[in-house]
């Protein structure tokens, strides 16, 4: 059980451990076939995570063991860290090296799970064209139709709405049914339109999560003025519901037109291949607020998404108020350790990342020491941690460092220019 954070001024370092090759006679760690979809994934290569380079090119020698370097962790699930068999990040790199023998079917997904700092998009932003660079354009992957809040932002789209929509969150106006879907938001209306805008690139798989319910009205969907399905949320019970879509060729520009009631949590646009990192910030979460989520809802909802990757990056907001030795603490790793429990049900074979927030300094006699609740935050994502990071060989590593330390660096506010994410 591990919890991650990057040092601003080392990360770049950090990277480059990874990208020499393990000794020949180790064998790479692989973990299992991503299994959520079946019909789609297929068995990757034998060079799990390993990048194309001209014959007879040379590459020093890595370490083999990924229990601990510097400040990225990972877990040995099956074996020891000197010999493991399985290490908790594998069915990710296993889906990456899938999508570059061009095996796996659709895009690998990233879903990032977070505060403000993860709301604005830099550095899911950042991160999703860094892996489209190496793995292509997977499309902006699962978008809120209409966000929570005025501050969640998409540097991949440009979202409009008219009509009144009435939006609710895990964090900011809850609704009583708790069915926030995976994003934790859902937004409502009678009416309304929802406009979304590629701003580069287009999209040729459309999935609508909307929720089907009693006196439930429809809603059409086009592609660039196309029209692409009309669908009937109208349902006996409340329920989680898809609907699904193609285009040949593509679209860049998708509309949503309700008549009567209509309740979505958002809408995923993909490519059949490539790289997603889904934007599933919040302003204002804390580790309470996914207690609003009903579990059974919420699981399904993960499992649906079916994410190679699950990264959580909160605790900016708890530092705020929470002390190294206080019952809030221990009521904050209680809660964090459930959240993590119920992403691990519902994603038994994928990977889950637990990053650190951003540091918080308070000044104290011409000095900026770290705030001692983002220390006890840290000890809590070290314990109550299930996965982590990276594997040798894999570009990803590099562009998924990259994200954190460059936007880190226009964030930094402290006397230390190295320190970002604290040790």
């Amino acid at each position: 059980m591990v919890a991650l954070c990057v040092l601003d001024g080392g990360v770049q370092a950090l990277a480059e451990r990874f990208t020499a090759r393990p000794e020949a006679d180790r064998p790479p760690a692989a973990g299992p076939v991503f299994t959520a979809k079946p019909a789609v994934v297929a068995e990757a290569s034998d060079g799990v995570g390993e990048i194309d380079e001209p014959p007879g090119a040379s590459r020093p020698t890595a370490a083999t063991r990924r229990d601990k370097i510097l400040s990225l962790e990972d877990v040995c699930i099956d074996g020891t860290p000197d010999e493991c068999k399985r290490w908790a990040m594998d069915g990710f790199y296993r889906a990456v090296a899938s999508t570059k023998a061009h095996k796996l079917g659709r895009a690998v997904r990233v879903s990032w799970y977070g505060d403000s700092v993860i709301a604005t998009d830099a550095i899911p932003g950042r991160l999703r064209a860094l892996m489209q660079q190496e793995l292509g354009d997977g499309g902006p992957g699962f978008v809120y139709l209409v966000p929570p809040h005025r501050f969640c932002g998409h540097e991949a789209i440009t979202r409009a709405s008219t009509g009144g929509w009435t939006a609710h969150a895990i964090s900011t106006m809850q609704v009583a049914d708790r069915l926030y879907g995976v994003g934790g938001s859902t937004a409502e209306t009678d009416s309304g339109r929802a406009t979304i805008k590629l701003n580069a690139g287009t999209a040729s798989l459309v999935e609508l999560h909307y929720l089907a319910q009693p006196r439930g009205g429809s809603a059409t969907l086009t592609a660039d003025g196309a029209l692409l399905a009309t669908v009937e949320t109208r349902s006996s019970a409340k329920q989680a519901a898809y609907a699904t879509a193609s285009i040949e060729g593509g679209a860049h520009r998708f509309e949503l037109a309700a008549a009567g009631r209509v309740r979505v949590f958002g809408i995923d646009l993909e490519n059949p291949s490539g790289a997603v990192v889904d934007n599933l910030g919040v302003v204002s979460v804390n580790v309470k607020s996914f207690d609003a989520n009903e579990p059974a809802h919420f699981q399904a909802a993960l499992a649906h998404r079916s994410a190679d990757l699950v990264m959580i990056m909160i605790g900016a907001n708890e530092a705020q108020w929470l002390q190294p030795t206080d019952h809030d603490t221990k009521d904050y790793a209680a809660r964090y350790g459930k959240l993590l429990a119920e992403v691990r049900a519902a994603r038994p074979e994928a990977a889950c990342l637990v990053v650190s927030p951003t540091d918080q300094a308070e000044a104290m006699d011409g000095e900026y020491p770290s705030r001692g609740a983002v220390r006890a935050v840290r000890s809590t994502r070290r314990t109550r941690g299930w996965a982590a990071r990276a594997r040798r060989r894999s570009g990803f590593a590099k562009a998924w460092s990259a994200a954190i330390s460059s936007t880190c660096r226009a964030r930094a506010q402290t006397s230390s220019p190295n320190r970002c994410l604290a040790p």
